[in-house]
């Protein structure tokens, strides 16, 4: 499916793959998802992608179906969509990629040996995204 999406250029069926794609996606699928919404504008990274592919669910013993969800390190993925961001601002789609990411670490805790800053050698400021609309004026 990934090689279908990043050669040829969208069809109508290129939408539903997305959608497949960002049910369970892992660091390709979201980069591929990311390229796809921002270059072509199709498809949608959603919360629910970003963190699937940042994050397991870890069954938890003696319970059925209850899990505990685990980060997983994703250095290379936040690197990566470093790389891809623009300004920061509501249209850059790496960088709200990258929030989503940093809010699910402030919800499931971050793997000990992700650093905080994606990639330093990169010289970009972090973080780089501007704040969060939609939690603006939410803390009291």
């Amino acid at each position: 499916m990934y090689k279908l999406l990043s050669t040829h250029p969208p069809a109508p069926g290129h939408t539903l793959l997305t959608l497949a794609i960002g049910e369970n996606p892992d660091a390709d699928g979201l980069l591929l998802l990311v390229t796809l919404a921002r270059e072509l504008e199709i498809g949608y990274v959603g919360e629910r992608s970003v963190q699937r592919g940042g994050t397991k669910d870890v069954p938890i013993e003696d319970w059925s179906n209850a899990y505990d969800v685990v980060p997983v390190a994703t250095s290379s993925l936040r690197s990566r969509l470093l790389a891809m961001t623009t300004d920061g601002g509501e249209g850059d789609i790496a960088a709200r990629t990258l929030r989503i990411i940093d809010e699910s670490r402030h919800r499931y805790g971050k793997p000990e040996t992700e650093p905080r800053h994606p990639d330093l050698t990169s010289g970009k400021p972090w973080p780089i995204m501007t704040p969060n609309p939609d939690a603006e004026g939410t803390a009291s």
